[in-house]
């Protein structure tokens, strides 16, 4: 039909959008012309009968705008799918519904679109939501919790599309709206378990900077709460040729690179090395915004957050390091039968340290240059070249690799799964996509062999969906005819198929690559799988025809890569490594070979342990319900602002999206809901439906009308919610609905038009007479507020003056209060003034009086203070005084006990002797009362000033605070006059004891003098007055030397005078004075008195007298306390307090 919008074929963008211009050959060749914004475009044919060429050409959809689910576009196909998607690629709009499937586009750019809020909006109602990954994940929880059936999301698409992220995604969403407590351990785990994966399984390729290089199950465990509690990953078919080998622009592994970043001289790793397994790049490498150092330290917390030990880190980094210097030893040329040497190095030494083997290297070199060969029972050491060492130190390389990896899996697994709480769970898989490059190996021969059957799951998941649709609608119709791939499968995996025959080549000795290839083609030949064409070309090729197209395989490798073998040798040496990790990780994979010693060698390859994962894999998805999202790459510039269509509609087609749609409508490509159709359909209605009919009945009667034939398979069929039309029939409707509408557009633009112009005058008119009204209304409105204001102003000016009179006179009235107050203030401030100072100085005075009071008091007691301490030092001098006088004493006593016993021996006629001792013991007797007269006074003293002590403690408690320091100055003064008296009694009673004992010895001698007596005679002869006189002379010398007072020494020298017979004056006349030398008594240094030196003469001017006591003339010296007739001798301590006493008792 001349002027439709279709698509028409382009060899550059697969389809553009075009209108029909006209149409020759009964529609068989056309001439359209292409819509193109930035160039004019030449009009061209097209020839619908050519083989490259549809049957017909596809049309546009009647809306421009980009649309959420696609299938509710009136025309669903290739090209209207790709240019839908480019549409809402460009509004960044990156996911699209087709039907239950997410196409997610990868916008190579972070949309905010992931948030908290957005993530719980999804849990509600979604039909008013645009399109997002959450609602796959939120159907597949919330139809999880209802139906309590396990849920799996399936993302698949190639490399770059954004896989990974959008598993990241989804498990996220799946951890936030299942747990209510966000910060648990678990979930952080979880989360961090994606990066750690990602270091050891990703890697930089052409297509994508972090492409996922092996296929990752997960499932997230759900308790009964339907909380998340663990989660468990299993991995697939990682490319371990990728340790090895990379292609140019492509990197190896993530974290081989971020070990090298380190730094660390653990690893002897240098930037500045080539290594051999590294391809180098020129400009720096940044993912995400960082570089491997900052992703290095990442996955070590990402290893310690799952509870790998620092000391099993450090073992896994050796092990990864080990790897690299591993790829930098270097084979000798050998000499024939022999192995090729390994050249020693800084490589070969490191690889020896972190491998585990420093102790011993040369068993390690010794597996990698030769091979065990056992024939019965003998055992061959095969050397091998350098291609074949070679061949095994690489084959060492990936086989450490991948056990490092699957060991890495399950610390994972060992951290974050939880199988006992687990009722329910939710499978996430990310798989790789299809790929079909220039040259496809193994790698993509099992990659391609994987889609095939999720491809196959997928297909009848949807051909599910159609016929369940179709039974729940009624149409009685159970036939969909639908492309499968299940001939596909079978070329691969049937008994004869390629995998076995592959396996088999593995098993025969001399099996190869070539073989391998001829048996595939020889045995498929007729099958329409094989494109035998290609196959041609090459002996090392063979061609597939894939459900998404034709792939080429180089055969280069299959049967090496399937056998992965490495040497026994070497297994069992790196089993016996130093390396803890190394020891475990290959012990263990020899523990299980040995259990699993009973399985063929069929079950030992790559490929056949790969189809056992993928057997377990899909009867694991096919307990649950199924949920796809399609992942597509917009372009391979990873740009977000171009759109490439032949790789998007290749995508799409490897990702059967198109098939999916194809055989949703292959029955019955278009329908529509009934209130749909009615809506848009109506218009053609020219009478009304019957009475009482329901919708379905007004649908049937409608589609009818239009279709000009009776429901059947071929028009139309109606559902009970659904009419559905066969391929044309809603196309021809849209372009009659469409013309129709163009010629009532026209009738209704005249009758709109009219209807403006009507609508436009009245309401001029209108508004003319309203601005009339407004003019008037305004004019008269401002002559009356101008009147208004006139006379405000007059009433305000007399108001005004009103009250400023008031206000004057209330000011008057103040100010004569205000004069008043002050008045009184004044007056009465005086008076108190005048009354202040008198108290004032009535109070001075009187403070006055009791400060003098005061004063006085303190000065007199200070006064006393002072007497008492000069008084005490007085008593201490004359203590001192009184000590050495009778340590003198003491001394001359004994001195005469000694002179008497010599003059009794001497002295026959002892006559004189005894009265001269009877004398002196008179004397000494009189002495004694003498002093005992003496303590008697002192004694009387002492209690005195201790009364005075007594009175001077009360006057200080008296006086209160201020007195305290004096008051414990008495108390010490006290303590030292008792101190005093208590020595000066003990020395009284010293000598009264030796005055007794003087006393016995005296009335010993009157004893033995009577017995002389009574047998001499009673005349004294001249011998014994001579004796007489020499006892005096030795006894006035002793007194002289012990320091005897003088008044004493005169006394005793009285008494023996008066003592001597008349007869004797000649012996007078013999006398010799006794003379006493002068002692000098110590001074005080205070001022006080000192006992005067006295002594015995026998001058004349003594008066015969034997000692006369001299006074010193400083500052009235006193004598010796034994005059105790002086009248001057008094108490100047007692004195002092009697005075201070007078005056207080005078005070009161």
């Amino acid at each position: 039909m001349e002027g439709s919008k279709v698509y028409v074929p382009d060899d550059k963008l697969t389809w553009v959008p075009a209108t029909v211009m006209r149409m020759e050959n009964g529609g068989k060749r056309v001439l359209v012309r292409i819509t193109s914004d930035d160039k004019v475009v030449p009009d061209r044919w097209i020839d619908l009968g050519d083989d490259n060429m549809p049957e017909e050409l596809p049309l546009q959809n009647e809306t421009s705008a980009s649309v959420e689910d696609m299938c509710t576009l009136n025309h669903l196909h290739e090209a209207a799918i790709v240019y839908n998607l480019k549409a809402r690629f460009a509004e960044k709009k990156p996911y699209t519904y087709t039907g239950s499937i997410v196409v997610a586009i990868n916008p190579y750019a972070w949309l905010d679109l992931y948030s908290k809020a957005t993530q719980q909006r999804y849990l509600g109602d979604r039909s008013s939501l645009p399109p997002h990954v959450y609602a796959t994940s939120a159907s597949a929880f919330q139809s999880m919790v209802q139906y309590d059936r396990p849920q799996s999301i399936l993302v698949s698409g190639e490399s770059g599309a954004g896989k990974t992220e959008t598993v990241k995604i989804l498990m996220e969403h799946l951890a936030t709206i299942s747990t209510k407590n966000p910060n648990l351990t678990i979930v952080e785990k979880v989360l961090k378990s994606n990066p750690l994966l990602e270091a050891f399984g990703n890697a930089k390729t052409i297509r994508n900077d972090n492409s996922s290089r092996f296929g990752k199950f997960t499932q997230l465990q759900f308790d009964l709460d339907n909380q998340l509690v663990g989660a468990k990953c299993r991995h697939y078919l990682l490319e371990k040729s990728r340790v090895i080998m990379q292609s140019a622009n492509e990197r190896n592994y993530h974290i081989f690179y971020q070990l090298r970043a380190s730094g660390d001289p653990r690893w002897h790793l240098k930037a500045s090395t080539q290594y051999s397994y590294l391809r180098e790049e020129s400009t720096s490498f940044l993912l995400d915004g960082e570089d491997d150092k900052t992703r290095y330290a990442a996955t070590r917390s990402a290893l310690t957050t799952i509870g790998v030990a620092e000391e099993d880190q450090l073992a896994l980094l050796d092990a990864l390091a080990g790897i690299l210097h591993v790829g930098q030893i270097q084979f000798e040329s050998k000499t024939e039968d022999s192995s090729a040497p390994i050249q020693t190095s800084d490589a070969w030494n490191a690889t020896c340290e972190l491998l585990g083997f420093q102790e011993d290297p040369t068993v390690l070199a010794t597996s990698l240059c030769n091979r065990t060969v056992k024939a019965r029972l003998e055992v061959y050491v095969v050397p091998l070249s350098v291609e074949q060492a070679q061949t095994n130190r690489d084959a060492l390389a990936k086989e450490l690799y991948a056990r490092l990896f699957r060991y890495l899996v399950q610390r994972v697994n060992d951290s974050i799964s939880n199988d006992r709480s687990m009722q329910n769970h939710i499978d996430l898989l990310d798989i790789f996509g299809f790929e079909a490059f220039e040259t496809n190996r193994f790698e993509q021969f099992c990659i391609n062999f994987a889609n095939e059957k999720l491809q196959q799951k997928f297909t009848h998941d949807v051909f599910k969906t159609v016929q369940e649709e179709y039974e729940e609608e009624g149409l009685g119709w159970t036939y969909v005819s639908f492309k499968d791939n299940q001939d596909m499968l079978d070329l691969l995996e049937a008994p004869l198929g390629v995998i076995p025959l592959l396996n088999e080549e593995c098993i025969r000795p001399m099996g190869n690559d070539l073989t391998f290839c001829s048996k595939v083609v020889s045995t498929h030949d007729a099958n329409p799988r094989l494109d035998k064409q290609k196959a041609r070309l090459s002996a090392s090729h063979f061609a597939l025809k894939h459900y998404a197209g034709t792939v080429m395989y180089n055969v280069d490798g299959f049967v090496e890569t399937n056998k992965d073998a490495l040497s026994t040798e070497v297994l069992t040496l790196l089993s016996t490594s130093s390396n803890k990790l190394i020891q475990h990780v290959f012990r263990v994979e020899q523990t299980v070979k040995k259990q699993g010693a009973s399985t063929s060698f069929m079950g030992e390859t790559v490929v056949s342990k790969f189809k056992t994962q993928l057997t377990g894999l899909m009867s694991d998805i096919g307990a649950t319900q199924v949920h796809y999202i399609r992942c597509i790459k917009p372009n391979g510039l990873k740009s977000a602002a171009q759109f490439d269509f032949p790789g998007v509609i290749d995508q799409l087609r490897c990702a059967g999206v198109v098939e999916a749609i194809r055989i949703s409508r292959a029955a019955f490509p278009n329908k529509l809901s009934h209130e749909r159709f009615l809506q848009r359909f109506v218009l053609f209605q020219s009478y009304p439906p019957r009475s009482g009919a329901t919708v379905g009945a007004a649908c049937s009667q409608l589609a009818t009308h239009l279709v000009k034939a009776p429901e059947s398979k071929e028009t139309f069929v109606l559902g009970t919610r659904h009419i559905y039309f066969a391929a044309g029939v809603l196309e021809g409707l849209e372009k009659l609905r469409t013309t129709y509408l163009q010629t009532k557009a026209t009738l209704i633009q005249r009758i709109v038009r009219g209807y403006l112009a009507r609508r436009r005058f009245t309401r001029l008119r209108a508004a003319v007479v309203k601005y009339q009204a407004l003019y008037r209304k305004h004019k008269f409105s401002t002559k009356y507020q101008l009147m208004r204001r006139r006379v405000i102003v007059v009433q305000s000016l007399w108001r005004g003056r009103a009250a400023r009179r008031v206000v004057a006179h209330l000011h008057l009235i103040d100010s004569v209060i205000v004069v008043q107050r002050n008045f009184r203030k004044y007056r009465a401030k005086k008076q108190y003034l005048k009354f202040r100072q008198a108290v004032i100085l009535i109070q001075a005075q009187m403070k006055q009086k009791a400060q003098q009071a005061k004063f006085r008091m303190q000065r007199q007691e200070l006064q006393a203070q002072q007497s008492m301490e000069m008084e005490l030092v007085s008593l201490k001098t004359r203590l001192e005084q009184e000590k050495s006088a009778r340590q003198v004493m003491e001394t001359t006593n004994s001195d005469l006990e000694v002179q008497l016993q010599k003059v009794q021996q001497e002295a026959p006629g002892g006559v004189s002797l005894l009265a001269d001792s009877g004398r002196m013991l008179e004397t000494l007797q009189r002495e004694v009362q003498k002093l005992r007269d003496m303590h008697e006074r002192d004694t009387a003293e002492m209690e005195i000033l201790k009364s005075e002590n007594k009175r001077i403690k009360d006057a200080y408690t008296a006086a209160g605070a201020s007195f305290a320091a004096l008051n414990q100055h008495n108390k010490q003064q006290s303590k030292a006059n008792l101190r005093l008296m208590s020595t000066h009694a003990a020395l009284i009673k010293s000598q009264e004891e030796k005055m007794k004992k003087y006393q016995k010895q005296i009335s010993d001698l009157k004893e033995e003098l009577k017995l002389q007596r009574s047998s001499t005679s009673t005349v004294p002869t001249p011998a014994a007055i001579a004796v007489d006189a020499n006892v005096q002379e030795k006894v006035a010398r002793v007194l002289r030397e012990h320091h005897i007072s003088p008044d004493v020494v005169a006394k005793i020298r009285q008494a023996l005078a008066s003592s001597e017979p008349t007869t004797s004056s000649s012996a007078s006349t013999r006398r010799t004075s006794i003379t006493e030398p002068p002692v000098s008594q110590p001074a005080c240094d205070d001022g006080l008195r000192k006992s005067s030196s006295s002594s015995f003469t026998t001058d004349p001017s003594t008066n015969a007298s034997w000692a006369v006591p001299r006074e010193s003339g400083s500052h009235g010296q006193r004598q010796s306390l034994y005059y105790e007739d002086d009248p001057t001798r008094k108490s100047g301590l007692g004195g002092m307090f009697k005075k201070m006493f007078k005056k207080n008792d005078a005070k009161e």
